[in-house]
């Protein structure tokens, strides 16, 4: 009878292990993947800041106007827009 004990109490260890196994790595495969999404999440947001940064100052886009756009792109008076509404669209 008390072998029966042993056993039984070795085989109940044995299923426990098993599942806290399981349950271990099946956390560290979320937390791998959730790691890997937050190291691409990062990767794009300076990415995003770098051309923000770059693209952002008056120079560098005055710089780009004379490189990619020659003389075609001229400045407009703000006075000159006329403000529409809906009524008077139509």
């Amino acid at each position: 009878m008390r072998n029966y004990i042993i056993i039984l109490i070795i085989v109940i260890l044995i299923i426990f292990t098993s599942i806290v196994k399981t349950s271990t790595r099946d956390l560290e495969a979320k937390i791998f993947i959730s790691k890997e999404q937050i190291k691409v999440l990062s990767d794009k947001k300076e990415l995003i800041l770098l051309e923000n940064n770059f693209l952002s100052s008056p120079e560098r886009l005055f710089e780009f106007k004379k490189l990619l756009f020659k003389n075609n792109l001229t400045s407009l008076n703000l006075d000159k827009f006329i403000i529409m509404k809906n009524d008077e669209l139509q």
